[in-house]
């Protein structure tokens, strides 16, 4: 006798095949059998008219920040993602900053303190691999992690001693189950690298059979020159690869993806293995800080950064810089955090400085000092003809960029809708791609590309990591404001052959875990 049974449902099996009708028996965990007129099993869900695909696979997530401390996933398992891919944009928790001394450390979620938690990857994985979770996931080790262990917030290039060091910590997290490094080009410390530093990590990489992802170090202005930075790593080491959440921010801007897209095309065709993934939003997240201060004058703890921002002469400098590239008219950025005033979260720049009577930078850089850094922001800067271009891109899968919620009241819609989002407004609606192919670039290329062997597809012996849905129904519901707002017309998730939730709500069960990556 199978453990479930799902009769009746139009089966997309992640193949990019068209859909066909047949039942799916799962016994301890795995898809048993896939035939029609199946019924000899404890429980049976009845799919009549629904549609049944492997379980979501999160491209570019960073719920890793998350794992010990807010384990079950609710976000990505109600809307549908079976697997994350964390660790990204050249952040993780592990290996800590060396700058945080045991006596600053704080204790994580009764684990410890984060100086011992957080030491390697290693130690903080020998924590992560024993406890359930709601969803389950992989992890890249941040470039920018490794960095501050190793030099700290200094904004200089890397000696070679240092770059030894580096490769030590990526060396230890990638026997300690890492998919590979993820650089944060656009970030402190990681901008302060050479390219030749990142091709020296790559190539540590390369010699675990690992890969390499970066938020590279422009997607505005200089968006070609940084892909094309990005491209010289993929090359000089052969490395599999991955461009995080490609885009091309501000109007100035807007339709570069095209000429991006090329370039990436053409290392492909000239033998290189690179990928790329997108979330279905015309809006970005991230700090503030990191959004309107330029990158020289933010690399210094939150402190010095208050301090640095009480001279008027740094505001005026930091003002002249932004109104330089992209105006004085900060409409386009919305409040998600403000620690100090969470009356404004929800609020756009404009809005509270019209309310403190003051030009709009002047209020972004009052919020930054007042919160000590602890502000960030959405920022509406992509166009939807960008969006879709990129997303119609064979090698795209689809992310959401994000953790989970943990007490957050305010964040980026995406977070919580993503993937009910592109199945109901970019396929449904848009017809950007059909179905069969939305749910290939959310399931079995994105197994496939992090080594999943076992998930992606509907298939005996495979896991059974389960989506049913209405694919005449689902559909987003949060919004930038009502992020809160589940999805509709997601039936069923399914995980390790549990039921583990009904109708976009989790049940509490929490089937998920962390997976090392396979050898």
């Amino acid at each position: 006798m199978y453990d479930l049974v799902i009769k009746n449902g139009n089966i997309i099996d992640g193949t990019g095949s068209p859909g066909f009708h047949a039942d799916i028996a799962i016994k301890e965990g795995k898809i048993a059998k896939i035939a029609r007129n199946i019924n000899d099993a404890k429980k049976i869900i009845d799919a009549t008219g629904l549609t049944v695909t492997p379980g979501f696979i999160d491209s570019h997530s960073h719920a890793d920040n998350a794992m010990l401390t807010f384990p079950e996933m609710i976000e990505k398992i109600e809307q549908g993602i079976t697997t994350s891919i964390g660790g990204q944009c050249g952040s993780t928790l592990a290996p800590i900053y060396k700058g945080i001394t045991p006596e600053k450390a704080k204790a994580v979620a009764g684990f410890g303190k984060e100086t011992d938690v957080y030491k390697t990857f290693g130690s903080m994985i020998n924590i992560a691999k024993d406890i359930p979770m709601g969803a389950n996931i992989m992890s890249f080790v941040g470039h920018s992690a490794i960095r501050k262990a190793v030099i700290g917030m200094e904004g200089r290039p890397a000696t070679k001693d240092e770059i030894e060091k580096m490769k030590e910590y990526l060396r230890e997290a990638m026997e300690n189950g890492a998919l590979g490094i993820s650089f944060g080009l656009i970030y402190t410390p990681s901008c302060y690298s050479e390219t030749e530093e990142l091709i020296e990590l790559a190539k540590v990489v390369k010699e675990y059979d690992g890969m390499v992802s970066a938020h590279i170090r422009n997607e505005g202005f200089k968006l070609i020159e940084a892909v094309e930075e990005f491209l010289t790593v993929i090359k000089a080491v052969n490395v599999k690869a991955v461009f995080s959440h490609h885009k091309s921010a501000y109007k100035a801007n807007w339709g570069k993806v095209s000429h991006s897209l090329r370039l990436i095309e053409e290392a492909n065709k000239e033998g290189y293995d690179v990928y790329l993934d997108v979330y279905p939003y015309p809006a970005s997240h991230t700090s503030l800080s990191a959004t309107v201060i330029p990158k020289e004058m933010r690399d210094m703890d939150n402190d010095a950064l208050v301090q640095m921002l009480s001279k008027e002469e740094n505001r005026n400098k930091i003002k002249e810089e932004y109104s330089k590239l992209y105006g004085k008219d900060l409409n386009n950025l919305q409040i998600t955090v403000c620690s100090a005033y969470p009356e404004y979260e929800g609020l756009r720049i404009s809005e509270i400085a019209k309310t403190r009577n003051q030009e709009h930078l002047d209020t972004a850089l009052d919020l930054i000092a007042d919160c000590k850094n602890n502000v960030h922001v959405c920022n509406f800067s992509m166009c939807e003809e960008d969006i879709e271009t990129v997303m119609k891109y064979e090698r795209a899968m689809i992310c959401t960029d994000s953790s989970v919620a943990k007490n957050n009241k305010v964040y980026h819609p995406r977070l919580r809708a993503t993937f009910p989002r592109v199945l109901g407004r970019y396929v449904r609606e848009r017809k950007v791609v059909t179905l069969p192919e939305m749910i290939r670039k959310i399931t079995s290329m994105p197994a496939s590309v992090y080594g999943l062997s076992q998930k992606g597809l509907l298939r005996c012996g495979f896991d059974a990591d389960i989506c049913i849905f209405d694919s005449e129904k689902i559909i987003d519901k949060a919004d930038f404001i009502a992020c809160h707002k589940r999805c509709e017309g997601l039936s069923y998730v399914i995980l390790n052959g549990e039921v583990v939730a009904e109708n976009a709500v989790f049940n509490g069960k929490k089937m998920g875990k962390f997976i090392f990556r396979e050898e």
